[in-house]
């Protein structure tokens, strides 16, 4: 956001001005300051949201609910609990699966260089 002189003004997050789901009507008289609030909010809540999911996912891995449930597998699970793709469900339970940390080039040319 710009004032009068050019100038890039600094916008203060506090609140979505809109309601997710908002009617489209509503969506152009909302002030500039408004939706950019309305973004970062969203952005936010996603980011939450998916993190929710991805946790979700993990424990119904680790406890095997598919099985317990009289699914062959969580890709089953999932498919026909969140009525999703079997590729997406895929894709959600290699995301939700924990990833190696991998050690920075600088931890590695340390070791190296130890060594």
């Amino acid at each position: 956001m710009f004032d009068h002189c050019g100038m890039l003004v600094r916008v203060t997050i506090h609140s979505t001005a809109l309601a997710p789901g908002a009617p489209a009507a509503e969506w152009p008289e909302l002030a500039d300051v408004d939706l950019l609030r309305t973004l970062v909010e969203t952005e936010r809540r996603r980011r939450r949201l998916d993190a929710a999911m991805r946790a979700a996912v993990a424990e119904a891995e680790r406890r095997g609910l598919a099985a317990d449930t009289g699914y062959r597998d969580t890709t089953e699970l999932l498919s026909d609990l969140l009525r999703i793709s079997a590729h997406e469900a895929r894709r959600r339970i290699e995301y939700a699966a924990p990833q190696p940390r991998s050690r920075s080039r600088k931890v590695w040319r340390a070791l190296a260089a130890a060594s």
